[in-house]
Protein backbone atom coordinates (compact mmCIF):
# COMPACT_ATOMS: atom_id res chain seq x y z
CA UNK A 1 0.00 0.00 0.00
CA UNK A 2 1.31 3.44 -0.94
CA UNK A 3 1.89 5.81 1.97
CA UNK A 4 0.31 9.01 0.61
CA UNK A 5 1.46 11.10 3.57
CA UNK A 6 5.09 10.03 3.19
CA UNK A 7 5.11 10.80 -0.54
CA UNK A 8 3.57 14.24 -0.02
CA UNK A 9 5.95 14.98 2.85
CA UNK A 10 9.00 14.21 0.70
CA UNK A 11 7.80 16.66 -1.96
CA UNK A 12 6.99 19.34 0.63
CA UNK A 13 10.47 18.97 2.15
CA UNK A 14 12.02 19.33 -1.31
CA UNK A 15 10.03 22.53 -1.83
CA UNK A 16 11.84 24.24 1.06
CA UNK A 17 14.98 26.22 0.31
CA UNK A 18 16.35 28.43 -2.46
CA UNK A 19 13.48 29.17 -4.91
CA UNK A 20 15.92 29.26 -7.83
CA UNK A 21 16.65 25.56 -7.39
CA UNK A 22 13.06 24.50 -6.74
CA UNK A 23 12.48 22.74 -10.11
CA UNK A 24 15.71 20.77 -9.75
CA UNK A 25 14.81 19.64 -6.24
CA UNK A 26 11.31 18.68 -7.33
CA UNK A 27 12.65 16.76 -10.33
CA UNK A 28 15.03 14.85 -8.09
CA UNK A 29 12.40 13.93 -5.52
CA UNK A 30 9.92 12.91 -8.24
CA UNK A 31 12.59 10.72 -9.84
CA UNK A 32 13.62 9.14 -6.55
CA UNK A 33 10.09 8.62 -5.23
CA UNK A 34 9.32 6.17 -8.03
CA UNK A 35 12.91 4.89 -8.44
CA UNK A 36 13.30 6.10 -12.01
CA UNK A 37 16.50 7.16 -13.79
CA UNK A 38 15.55 10.71 -14.78
CA UNK A 39 12.81 13.33 -14.58
CA UNK A 40 11.76 16.47 -16.41
CA UNK A 41 9.41 19.34 -15.54
CA UNK A 42 7.76 21.68 -18.02
CA UNK A 43 5.15 24.42 -17.81
CA UNK A 44 2.36 25.08 -20.35
CA UNK A 45 3.36 21.74 -21.88
CA UNK A 46 0.60 21.47 -24.48
CA UNK A 47 0.76 25.11 -25.64
CA UNK A 48 3.08 27.18 -27.89
CA UNK A 49 4.41 28.79 -24.70
CA UNK A 50 5.89 25.57 -23.36
CA UNK A 51 8.85 26.16 -21.05
CA UNK A 52 11.32 23.65 -19.71
CA UNK A 53 11.99 23.98 -15.98
CA UNK A 54 14.34 21.07 -15.40
CA UNK A 55 15.74 17.91 -16.96
CA UNK A 56 17.92 15.75 -14.72
CA UNK A 57 19.70 13.96 -17.56
CA UNK A 58 20.73 14.36 -21.17
CA UNK A 59 18.16 11.75 -22.18
CA UNK A 60 15.45 13.76 -20.44
CA UNK A 61 16.54 16.88 -22.29
CA UNK A 62 16.37 15.02 -25.62
CA UNK A 63 12.86 13.87 -24.74
CA UNK A 64 11.81 17.43 -23.94
CA UNK A 65 13.25 18.81 -27.18
CA UNK A 66 11.62 16.06 -29.23
CA UNK A 67 8.15 16.58 -27.75
CA UNK A 68 8.36 20.36 -28.09
CA UNK A 69 9.62 20.09 -31.66
CA UNK A 70 6.85 17.73 -32.73
CA UNK A 71 4.01 18.99 -30.53
CA UNK A 72 3.10 15.48 -29.38
CA UNK A 73 4.22 12.79 -26.99
CA UNK A 74 3.40 11.38 -23.55
CA UNK A 75 3.70 14.58 -21.53
CA UNK A 76 1.79 16.63 -24.13
CA UNK A 77 -1.07 14.14 -23.88
CA UNK A 78 -0.87 14.13 -20.07
CA UNK A 79 -1.13 17.92 -19.96
CA UNK A 80 -4.01 17.94 -22.48
CA UNK A 81 -6.07 15.23 -20.79
CA UNK A 82 -5.14 15.78 -17.14
CA UNK A 83 -4.40 12.06 -16.76
CA UNK A 84 -1.22 10.04 -16.51
CA UNK A 85 0.22 8.46 -19.66
CA UNK A 86 2.27 5.29 -19.32
CA UNK A 87 4.64 3.94 -21.97
CA UNK A 88 5.98 0.68 -20.55
CA UNK A 89 8.25 -0.08 -23.49
CA UNK A 90 9.32 2.65 -25.88
CA UNK A 91 10.43 -0.02 -28.36
CA UNK A 92 6.86 -1.26 -28.87
CA UNK A 93 3.93 0.24 -30.79
CA UNK A 94 3.58 4.01 -30.30
CA UNK A 95 0.89 4.64 -32.90
CA UNK A 96 -0.89 7.07 -30.58
CA UNK A 97 1.80 9.57 -31.67
CA UNK A 98 2.49 9.13 -35.40
CA UNK A 99 5.40 11.59 -35.41
CA UNK A 100 6.77 11.12 -31.90
CA UNK A 101 6.68 7.31 -32.05
CA UNK A 102 9.25 6.64 -34.79
CA UNK A 103 11.38 9.65 -33.82
CA UNK A 104 11.51 8.52 -30.19
CA UNK A 105 12.54 5.01 -31.16
CA UNK A 106 15.36 6.47 -33.23
CA UNK A 107 16.54 9.27 -30.94
CA UNK A 108 15.77 7.80 -27.49
CA UNK A 109 17.31 4.36 -27.83
CA UNK A 110 18.58 4.62 -24.25
CA UNK A 111 15.06 5.12 -22.83
CA UNK A 112 12.84 2.12 -22.13
CA UNK A 113 9.92 3.53 -20.11
CA UNK A 114 8.22 6.90 -19.81
CA UNK A 115 5.67 7.78 -17.14
CA UNK A 116 4.08 11.18 -17.79
CA UNK A 117 1.94 12.92 -15.18
CA UNK A 118 0.03 16.21 -15.42
CA UNK A 119 0.85 18.99 -12.98
CA UNK A 120 -2.78 19.51 -12.06
CA UNK A 121 -4.13 22.68 -10.46
CA UNK A 122 -7.69 21.42 -10.24
CA UNK A 123 -10.01 19.04 -12.06
CA UNK A 124 -9.89 21.06 -15.31
CA UNK A 125 -6.56 22.91 -15.35
CA UNK A 126 -2.93 21.85 -15.52
CA UNK A 127 0.28 23.83 -15.04
CA UNK A 128 2.29 21.48 -17.20
CA UNK A 129 3.66 17.97 -16.93
CA UNK A 130 6.38 15.79 -15.47
CA UNK A 131 8.11 12.98 -17.35
CA UNK A 132 9.75 10.13 -15.45
CA UNK A 133 12.19 8.01 -17.45
CA UNK A 134 13.74 4.59 -16.95
CA UNK A 135 16.50 3.23 -19.18
CA UNK A 136 14.89 -0.22 -19.26
CA UNK A 137 11.32 -1.26 -20.08
CA UNK A 138 9.23 -1.78 -16.95
CA UNK A 139 6.24 -3.97 -16.25
CA UNK A 140 3.12 -2.01 -15.34
CA UNK A 141 3.26 -1.27 -11.60
CA UNK A 142 0.16 0.31 -10.01
CA UNK A 143 2.19 1.43 -6.98
CA UNK A 144 4.60 3.41 -9.16
CA UNK A 145 1.69 5.04 -10.95
CA UNK A 146 -0.01 5.93 -7.67
CA UNK A 147 3.20 7.32 -6.14
CA UNK A 148 3.95 9.32 -9.28
CA UNK A 149 0.47 10.81 -9.40
CA UNK A 150 0.59 11.83 -5.73
CA UNK A 151 4.07 13.33 -6.06
CA UNK A 152 3.19 15.20 -9.25
CA UNK A 153 0.10 16.71 -7.65
CA UNK A 154 2.13 17.86 -4.64
CA UNK A 155 4.79 19.28 -6.97
CA UNK A 156 2.20 21.27 -8.89
CA UNK A 157 1.08 23.05 -5.72
CA UNK A 158 4.69 23.67 -4.67
CA UNK A 159 5.41 25.29 -8.04
CA UNK A 160 2.21 27.31 -7.97
CA UNK A 161 2.86 28.55 -4.44
CA UNK A 162 6.45 29.54 -5.25
CA UNK A 163 5.38 31.30 -8.43
CA UNK A 164 2.68 33.26 -6.61
CA UNK A 165 5.03 34.22 -3.79
CA UNK A 166 7.65 35.48 -6.24
CA UNK A 167 5.07 37.47 -8.17
CA UNK A 168 3.95 39.05 -4.90
CA UNK A 169 7.54 40.22 -4.41
CA UNK A 170 7.43 41.92 -7.80
CA UNK A 171 9.56 39.54 -9.85
CA UNK A 172 9.54 36.38 -11.92
CA UNK A 173 10.85 33.02 -10.67
CA UNK A 174 14.51 32.54 -11.64
CA UNK A 175 13.83 28.97 -12.69
CA UNK A 176 14.87 28.93 -16.30
CA UNK A 177 17.93 26.90 -17.32
CA UNK A 178 19.03 29.98 -19.27
CA UNK A 179 21.64 28.36 -21.50
CA UNK A 180 19.15 25.75 -22.70
CA UNK A 181 16.28 28.20 -23.09
CA UNK A 182 18.45 30.68 -24.98
CA UNK A 183 19.60 28.05 -27.46
CA UNK A 184 16.34 26.15 -28.00
CA UNK A 185 13.11 27.44 -26.49
CA UNK A 186 13.86 31.16 -26.57
CA UNK A 187 14.46 31.57 -30.33
CA UNK A 188 11.39 29.49 -31.12
CA UNK A 189 9.12 31.61 -28.94
CA UNK A 190 10.59 34.78 -30.46
CA UNK A 191 10.06 33.50 -34.01
CA UNK A 192 6.47 32.55 -33.23
CA UNK A 193 5.81 36.13 -32.12
CA UNK A 194 7.29 37.52 -35.32
CA UNK A 195 5.19 35.25 -37.55
CA UNK A 196 2.05 36.10 -35.63
CA UNK A 197 2.71 39.77 -36.40
CA UNK A 198 3.61 39.18 -40.05
CA UNK A 199 0.77 36.80 -40.93
CA UNK A 200 -1.95 37.80 -38.44
CA UNK A 201 -2.33 34.20 -37.25
CA UNK A 202 -2.48 32.58 -33.83
CA UNK A 203 0.51 31.40 -31.84
CA UNK A 204 -0.67 27.84 -32.36
CA UNK A 205 -0.75 28.17 -36.14
CA UNK A 206 2.61 29.92 -36.31
CA UNK A 207 4.28 27.19 -34.27
CA UNK A 208 2.51 24.46 -36.27
CA UNK A 209 3.89 25.90 -39.52
CA UNK A 210 7.40 26.08 -38.12
CA UNK A 211 7.16 22.53 -36.81
CA UNK A 212 5.97 21.29 -40.19
CA UNK A 213 8.86 23.02 -41.94
CA UNK A 214 11.38 21.61 -39.47
CA UNK A 215 10.01 18.07 -39.71
CA UNK A 216 9.70 18.16 -43.49
CA UNK A 217 13.25 19.43 -43.98
CA UNK A 218 14.86 17.25 -41.33
CA UNK A 219 16.14 20.32 -39.51
CA UNK A 220 15.69 21.37 -35.90
CA UNK A 221 13.02 23.79 -34.75
CA UNK A 222 15.64 26.31 -33.51
CA UNK A 223 17.28 26.27 -36.96
CA UNK A 224 13.99 27.32 -38.52
CA UNK A 225 13.41 29.86 -35.74
CA UNK A 226 16.77 31.55 -36.28
CA UNK A 227 16.02 32.00 -39.99
CA UNK A 228 12.61 33.48 -39.17
CA UNK A 229 14.25 35.92 -36.77
CA UNK A 230 16.80 37.01 -39.38
CA UNK A 231 14.18 37.76 -42.04
CA UNK A 232 10.59 37.33 -40.83
CA UNK A 233 9.05 38.97 -43.93
CA UNK A 234 10.73 36.52 -46.31
CA UNK A 235 9.76 33.58 -44.17
CA UNK A 236 6.18 34.83 -43.88
CA UNK A 237 5.97 35.04 -47.68
CA UNK A 238 7.51 31.59 -48.04
CA UNK A 239 5.16 30.01 -45.52
CA UNK A 240 2.15 31.57 -47.23
CA UNK A 241 2.97 29.86 -50.53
Amino acid sequence: MVDHVAVERSVHEAADGDPARLPQRLCEVLRDTVSMDAATLSLFTDTPHRQLLCATSEAGLRLEKLQFGLGEGPCVTAAQTGAEVIVNDLRQDLSSWPLFGPCAQEQLADVGTIYAFPLRVDARRTLGAVDLLCHQPLALDPDIIEKGAIAARAASFALLSAYQATMDWGGLPPWEPEDILDSYWGPTHAAVGLLVGELDITDEEALARMRARAFGSGRSLPDIAHEVIVDPSRWADDLER
